[in-house]
């Protein structure tokens, strides 16, 4: 009962997999913001905001959290 299986991950395997468990949802969550924000700025003002920027601002800010 007491032994590890084989096939069971190791810590730094798992680590890395909740590395990139995360940053697929910070990305997904960055995008769907992006989407959110650009359909609120072509109803209001009628020009689309460049995605280029805030995709390149939105990255600066989560990296400075590492």
């Amino acid at each position: 009962i007491g032994e590890k299986h084989t096939a069971e991950p190791d810590d730094a395997e798992l680590v890395s997999l909740s590395k990139r468990l995360v940053e697929n949802a910070v990305l997904k969550a960055v995008q769907q913001y992006l989407e959110e924000t650009q359909n609120k700025t072509r109803q209001t003002d009628g020009s689309p905001m460049k995605t280029e920027e805030a995709a390149s601002s939105s990255k600066n800010e989560s990296g400075n959290d590492n």
